[in-house]
């Protein structure tokens, strides 16, 4: 079913009762990790028309992983994805009335009667297919990060990811957004923002940063790269599963920690690392 909308928003509603990674066009939009996937779960809606970037038929993948403290899936955990579409193009409320599955359910293949399930790690898959007013200019066309050999491509990762530390060690707001701009071009074009929500964004990243919260530390041994985005994209993460770019939460009984979410690419050899 194809839609006539002007300003399309495309998301997955996830529900999630393990650990888990969720992918769209090979790369990730969605994880939840650590103690927090002892009880209980994860649910909510996640946008993708900024990893998307243009109208096509694109693979979904929900990676189900054993919940903190456990080896295994069993019949207990669950995963299942709706997939939305809405109309942002209108009065206040038009999203709401307009939303609508344009794609079916995928989710995990046994139910609460079922015995025996017992997987390391477990996928759930389909291809969707979207239509989009934009071609968007992210990371289709960037240096193949697969050819690197993986100690190289670490160093360089983490060198980066470096700078990015002490930026936001030293509580830095303005150069983090300086650095991040090119992400969040994408994401303006991507979600049709207006310019009191670009603002708005700007204010929330501030307003974290003025908070004077602690990193985290972040040690070599404790992180692994990870290549994606059909080799175009790379980010760092903790062994855990969890970002390596972390504030300490202010309140750990009521929030976890705060993750930044940080994926580069190179748009040649010849220059250096961005975010994207």
């Amino acid at each position: 079913m194809q839609h006539n909308f002007l300003k399309p928003y495309y998301s997955l509603y996830q529900r999630l009762g393990c650990s888990g990674e969720l992918y769209v066009n090979d790369v990730l939009v969605y994880s939840f990790f650590g103690d927090q996937t002892q009880e209980g779960g994860s649910t909510g809606a996640v946008p993708i028309n900024n990893v998307i970037l243009e109208s096509g038929k694109y693979k979904v993948v929900g990676k189900m992983l054993p919940r903190y403290g456990k080896k295994a899936i069993t019949e207990e955990e669950y995963m299942s994805l709706d997939f939305h579409v809405a109309e942002t193009e209108g009065p206040l409320g038009t999203m709401k009335k307009t939303r609508y599955k344009f794609h079916p359910r995928i989710e995990q293949p046994w139910d609460g009667l079922s015995e025996n399930i017992n997987y390391p790690v477990f996928e759930i898959s389909t291809e969707i297919e979207v239509e989009l007013p934009f071609v968007l200019d992210g990371w289709q066309n960037s240096v193949d990060l697969s050819k690197i050999k993986e100690e190289k491509l670490f160093e360089e990762v983490f060198a980066f990811y470096n700078q990015l530390y002490l930026v936001m060690e030293s509580h830095n707001a303005g150069k983090y957004l300086e650095l991040s701009k090119e992400k969040m071009r994408l994401q303006e074009q991507a979600f049709y923002f207006s310019e009191e929500r670009k603002a708005n964004f700007q204010k929330g990243a501030m307003q974290i940063f003025g908070q004077k919260l602690q990193m985290l530390p972040m040690k070599k041994d404790e992180l692994r790269v990870q290549v994606m985005g059909h080799g175009k994209l790379v980010r760092l993460v903790r062994l855990d599963g969890t970002e390596a770019l972390k504030f300490k939460s202010p309140d750990p009984e009521s929030q976890g920690d705060i993750e930044f979410e940080v994926k580069l690419h190179k748009r040649d050899l010849s220059k250096g690392f961005s975010i994207i």
